[in-house]
C-alpha cells in the first residue's frame, strides 16, 4: 500500500502545482520557494520517514503560514487527514471534510477527500461513539469564580485563588487522572479570578486587576481611576505589563470580566458597557470592535476572528437570560450569528485548536435544570455549517476551560446539589430528614398546629410535608403562577404561615419583576399581591401585620435596608427601623409577645455582624450577640416562650438567650451546611434546611468528534 500512497500524493502535488501558480502569482519568489519547501518537508516526514505525528505538526504549521495559497493548502489539509487515518484517529473525517468545505475549487483534492470519507464510512459503524467524561482529581478546591483556563497545549490549568494566580500540571506525576503540584505565579497580585486568559503561544497570561474590600475576602474590579487595569504577565511569572482600562470606569461595572489574549499575546480583548474592545499590550491603545453589543470575547486560534456572546436579553419566562453566539472579524465589521437563544453562564465560547469549531455551554430550563456543551462546525469564513451538537455532561457544567490540541474539552462540573429539610431536638442530637430525596427543599416554616412544614421547593415553588416526613403537597396556586415565570425568592421567600393557619405570605416575582410580597391561601387559590418590593416576610403573632425587609431608596444608587410592616390585607406601609440600625437584607422574626423584632445588623465592609432586637413601637435596638458571618442567607427564629433565639451562621445552628450572652451550637450530625430554620410551635424541635454539593471539579470531555462529523452528514 505504501508505494501507491506515495504515487498518489506525488501526482496530486504535481497536478496542483499549475493551479498554485495562479494563487501565488502576486507572491514573491522567495515566498513561493518557502511554501514548496515547507510542504515537501512535511510530505517527506509522512511518506519517507513515517513520522506521522511530526508530519501532522508540519502540515498544521504550513496551513497556518500558507493557508491563503489554496491549491497547496488543500494538499496539506488532505495529507493531514491521511496522517490521521493512518493513526486510526477520527480526526481524519474532519480533516477530509475541511478540504471539501474550505477548498471547493480544488477539484482533485475534493474528489480524493470524498473518496476517503466514503471509504471510512464503509469501514466503520454509522453510529457515533459516546463521549467520554474523565475526572481529573485536584487535592485543592477550585474557587467558584476562579476563571480557570487550560494552557494552549492542554498541559497546565491556571486559576485565580486568594487574589493570586496558580498554575497546576494536568496531569501531574502521580497518575494520569491526578493534578500535579499547584504553584503560585510570581508577580501576579490583586487578581480578579474570573478574568484570566492565556495567549495562543502559551507565553502570556492576562488577568483583571482587583481590590479586596476591607474586612472581607471578596475581590472586585476596581472601577476607580487608580485601579481599572488589565495586567499581562509572562506565563512563567515576572513583571506584568499594565493596561489602563478607562472603559471600565465609564461603564460603571457593566462588564462580564472575561478576557482573551491574541495568539501572539500582543492584544487583549475585553468587554465593557456590553461592547467588545481590544487593547494593545505594548502601548495601551484601545479600539472598539462591536457596535451592537457583545460580552465574553474569545480570539480564534489564528487571531483573525473573535467569538462572543450578545448581551443578555431578559424575559419573564425561564430561561430568564438569553444570548446569541456570534463571530466577528478582529478588525470589526458585520458579525455572523452562530447560534441563538442560549441561556449561558458557562464562561463564554471557546474555539477548537484548528479554528473549525466553536463550543459553548447552555442551560436547559426544566425540572431539574440541566446543562449542555454545544459544538458548532464552522466554514473558513466563520459561518455555521450545521446546528450544534448537544452533549449533556454527567453533572451541572459551570465553565468551559479550553480545548486541547488532542481534542479534549476541559470542563468545570459541579457535584450534584442537594437541599433537604430536617428536624432536630432543641438540645441537639441526631436530625431526621422530613423532605423527600427529590424535593430540593429550603426555607422551612411550621404550621401553627405543628402538623406540617412548609418550604420552598424545586427552584421556586411552595410545598409542604407532614412534620414527621412524607410526600410533598405542592401549592396549586403557586404552581400555576410558575407557568408564567413566577418563582418564590431565594433566600428571602419567607414562606411564613399566618397564626390561624389559613394563609402563607411569600416573596416572589419573575426574571424581570419583583420581588414583591403575596399572600396565598393554604387551601389553594391564586396569589394576592400586597406590596411592591420586599423580602423575608413574617406575620405578627396576632395575624394583623406582616413585617418585611426592603430597600429605602434615596436615588442615585443611595439608600439602605429597612424593616417595614403592612396590614395583612394591604394598605399603608409603616417604617419601623432607622438607618443607624444597620439592617441587613436577611431574615427577621416577630417575638411571640408581639413587642419586638429580631434582625441582623452589620456595617458595610465587614462580614461580622450582630443579632439585634428592637421594639416595634420605637426605641433603641439591643445587641443580643456578635456573629462571625452575616449575609442575606442569615435567618433567625424565636422560641415559642420568647426566651431564646436560634440562628444560622457559617453552616451551623446556634442558640442564644434573647436577653444576650454567648451562643451555643445546636449539634445536628448532618454532613451538610445548615441554611434556614424555624422553631416548632411546641418548642421541642427546630426545623432547618441544609445544603451540600456544588463543589467544582475539573473534568475532560473526550471522544466527541464523531458526533460533530455525524451531525454534518
Amino acid at each position: 500500500m505504501k508505494p501507491k500512497i506515495i504515487s498518489f500524493c506525488t501526482a496530486l502535488v504535481a497536478l496542483l502545482a499549475l493551479a498554485a501558480a495562479f494563487s501565488i502569482a502576486n507572491s514573491s519568489p522567495q515566498a513561493v520557494q518557502s511554501a514548496d519547501a515547507m510542504l515537501g518537508g512535511a510530505i517527506h516526514l509522512e511518506e519517507v520517514k513515517g513520522d506521522l505525528e511530526a508530519a501532522i505538526d508540519a502540515y498544521k504549521r504550513f496551513l497556518a503560514q500558507y493557508g491563503n495559497i489554496e491549491p497547496l493548502a488543500a494538499t496539506a489539509q488532505l495529507h493531514l487527514g491521511i496522517c490521521y487515518e493512518k493513526l486510526g484517529l477520527r480526526e481524519a473525517r474532519i480533516a477530509y471534510q475541511t478540504v471539501i468545505d474550505r477548498y471547493p475549487q480544488q477539484q482533485e483534492a475534493v474528489k480524493a477527500a470524498k473518496e476517503r470519507i466514503s471509504r471510512l464510512a464503509g469501514m466503520s459503524d454509522t453510529a457515533p461513539d459516546k463521549p467520554k467524561f474523565r475526572k481529573m482529581r485536584t487535592p485543592f478546591n477550585i474557587p467558584e469564580w476562579s476563571g480557570s483556563r487550560l494552557s494552549p497545549d492542554g498541559k497546565n490549568l491556571a486559576f485565580g485563588s486568594g487574589t493570586a494566580i496558580w498554575t497546576v500540571p494536568i496531569p501531574g506525576k502521580a497518575g494520569p487522572n491526578l493534578a500535579g503540584e499547584p504553584r503560585e505565579l510570581p508577580g501576579a497580585a490583586d487578581v480578579l479570578g474570573d478574568g484570566l486568559a492565556w495567549s495562543g503561544n502559551g507565553r502570556w497570561i492576562a488577568f483583571s486587576r482587583a481590590y479586596v474590600r476591607a474586612g472581607t475576602s471578596t475581590s472586585q474590579i476596581n472601577f476607580k481611576p487608580e485601579g481599572a487595569y488589565i495586567d499581562v504577565i509572562p506565563s512563567s511569572g515576572g513583571e506584568p505589563k499594565r493596561i489602563p482600562i478607562p472603559q471600565w470606569i465609564s461603564s460603571k461595572g457593566d462588564t462580564s470580566r472575561r478576557l482573551s489574549l491574541s495568539p501572539d499575546g500582543k492584544t487583549v480583548a475585553f468587554d465593557s458597557g456590553s461592547q467588545i474592545f481590544v487593547a494593545s499590550v505594548e502601548n495601551g491603545n484601545i479600539r472598539q470592535v462591536t457596535k451592537e453589543g457583545g460580552i465574553a470575547p474569545c480570539y480564534s486560534p489564528d487571531g483573525t476572528k473573535i467569538a462572543y456572546l450578545t448581551p443578555p436579553v431578559r424575559r419573564d419566562k425561564p430561561p430568564g437570560r438569553l444570548h446569541d453566539v456570534m463571530v466577528i472579524s478582529a478588525e470589526g465589521g458585520n458579525p455572523v450569528k452562530i447560534n441563538g437563544n442560549i441561556n449561558d453562564n458557562l464562561s463564554g465560547p471557546i474555539w477548537s485548536p484548528d479554528g473549525t469549531m466553536i463550543a459553548f455551554g447552555r442551560i436547559v430550563a426544566g425540572q431539574p435544570v440541566r446543562t449542555e456543551v454545544c459544538i458548532v462546525p464552522l466554514s473558513a469564513q466563520g459561518k455555521p455549517l450545521d446546528l450544534p451538537v448537544q452533549i449533556e455532561p454527567p453533572f451541572m457544567a459551570r465553565g468551559l476551560t479550553g480545548w486541547t490540541p488532542d481534542n479534549k474539552i476541559g470542563l468545570l462540573l459541579a457535584t450534584p446539589y442537594y437541599e433537604y429539610v430536617y428536624t432536630v431536638p432543641v438540645s441537639g442530637g441526631k436530625a431526621s430528614q422530613v423532605s423527600p430525596l427529590d424535593s430540593l427543599a429550603g426555607i422551612p416554616r411550621w404550621s401553627p398546629d405543628g402538623k406540617r412544614i412548609f418550604f420552598r421547593w424545586k427552584g421556586g415553588g411552595l410545598g409542604s410535608v407532614p412534620a414527621d416526613g412524607g410526600d410533598v403537597s405542592a401549592h396549586p396556586g403557586i404552581e400555576e403562577a410558575r407557568k408564567t415565570g413566577f418563582f418564590t425568592s431565594y433566600p428571602g421567600a419567607g414562606n411564613s404561615v399566618s397564626p390561624d393557619g389559613k394563609l402563607v405570605v411569600v416573596s416572589g416575582g419573575s426574571a424581570t419583576a419583583g420581588p414583591n410580597l403575596y399572600t396565598v391561601s393554604v387551601a389553594g387559590g391564586g396569589l394576592r399581591q400586597i406590596t411592591k418590593g420586599g423580602v423575608h416576610p413574617c406575620w405578627s403573632p396576632d395575624g394583623k401585620w406582616i413585617a418585611y425587609v426592603a430597600w429605602e431608596d434615596f436615588g442615585n444608587g443611595k439608600g439602605f435596608h429597612s424593616i417595614f410592616r403592612i396590614p395583612a390585607d394591604g394598605g399603608d406601609v409603616l417604617k419601623i427601623s432607622k438607618e443607624s440600625d444597620n439592617v441587613v437584607r436577611a431574615g427577621i422574626d416577630w417575638s411571640p409577645d408581639g413587642t419586638s423584632i429580631a434582625y441582623f445588623a452589620k456595617k458595610t465592609d465587614t462580614p461580622e455582624g450582630t443579632l439585634n432586637v428592637f421594639p416595634i413601637d420605637g426605641g433603641k435596638a439591643k445587641e443580643v450577640c456578635r456573629i462571625q458571618e452575616v449575609s442575606s442567607q442569615s435567618e433567625v427564629s424565636w422560641s415559642p416562650d420568647g426566651q431564646k433565639l436560634a440562628f444560622v451562621s457559617k453552616g451551623k445552628l446556634w442558640m442564644v438567650s434573647a436577653s444576650g450572652g454567648d451562643p451555643a451550637e445546636v449539634k445536628t450530625d448532618v454532613g451538610a451546611a445548615a441554611g434556614k430554620l424555624d422553631w416548632s410551635p411546641d418548642g421541642r424541635k427546630i426545623a432547618f434546611s441544609a445544603e451540600s454539593g456544588m463543589d467544582l471539579e475539573f473534568w475532560f470531555m473526550e471522544n466527541f468528534l464523531s458526533l460533530v462529523r455525524t451531525n454534518r452528514r
